[in-house]
């Protein structure tokens, strides 16, 4: 019985003052959950703009090809100048009113108003910044786990692992000011899967 194999990858910006943002076209990342804690999850979103690790799902499947399209963005920082990208506060915080009167102890809840907001109006706002970058702002990255399957067939992985769940191939994709990238590939046993892998 051949070995079951896995992929996973990793994507390590240098732009300098600047974020990235991703078109979602990526495959099933096992380290993508949803607000109440589910995984594997496909996100909903046109594009990636927190997410820069993926663990492909289910394990064991390796697809013939990972293409990663991506562009130069703003920074949280840069985003929070421009008025309809500015995300609200959603904790607040203040005095407690109590039976005894208002106490100095701060509490904290949440502003369902400005959740809302963040996940609607500003979600679509941000989209819509990025839908108008033009056509030569992004790049793109085609990774090809199959032939890199074949050619680490008789490779021992690195590190301790568990033989019987298989080997993992690892991408490091490093992102360099003037355009161009790096890739390094790593071989591993894999390992039991972690939460919040990101």
């Amino acid at each position: 019985m051949p070995m079951k194999n896995s992929v996973s990858f990793q994507i390590n910006d240098h732009l300098k003052g600047q974020d990235v943002v991703y078109k979602n076209n990526w495959p099933l990342c096992g380290n993508f959950y949803d607000s109440d804690g589910n995984m594997p999850v496909k996100r909903k979103t046109k594009y990636l703009t927190t997410d820069s690790s993926c663990k492909v799902e289910p394990e064991g499947y390796v697809p013939e090809q990972i293409i990663i399209e991506y562009a130069p963005w703003l920074t949280y920082e840069d985003q929070q100048k421009i008025p309809e990208l500015k995300g609200k506060k959603v904790i607040i915080t203040g005095d407690r009113v109590t039976p005894y009167g208002i106490t100095k102890d701060a509490f904290i809840g949440k502003d369902e108003n400005a959740l809302k907001y963040n996940t609607t109006i500003l979600k679509k706002n941000i989209e819509s910044a990025i839908d108008k970058l033009p056509p030569t702002a992004w790049k793109r990255i085609v990774l090809t786990p199959l032939k890199d399957i074949e050619k680490y067939k008789y490779q021992v992985p690195e590190g301790k692992g568990n033989r019987s769940r298989g080997k993992e191939i690892h991408y490091l994709i490093s992102l360099n000011p003037d355009g161009s990238y790096s890739i390094e590939t790593k071989l591993y046993w894999v390992q039991k899967y972690q939460l919040k892998w990101n």
